[in-house]
């Protein structure tokens, strides 16, 4: 993903399937791990495809088919 801003982030997750499902405090959480893990490094796996829960966590699907849950509480990912 090419460098992206904060709001075009939320802009582009309020549009996928499961946004509605959360909070706008958990989106505003969500969205600031999301945008720490597709600017850090290089990013290959495309743009959100969709939104939503496993194990108690948020989770977003790429274009590429690799999904990650996202710790909102430590900023991590895996």
């Amino acid at each position: 993903m090419k460098k992206i801003t904060k709001e075009a982030l939320k802009n582009m997750l309020s549009k996928k399937s499961g946004w509605d499902m959360l909070t706008d405090g958990v989106r505003d959480l969500l969205v600031d791990v999301v945008l720490k893990h597709v600017t850090t490094g290089k990013w290959e796996n495309g743009n959100p495809e969709n939104v939503f829960l496993d194990d108690g966590c948020c989770c977003v699907r790429y274009q590429n088919g690799m999904w990650w849950h996202y710790d909102l509480v430590n900023k991590t990912w895996f």
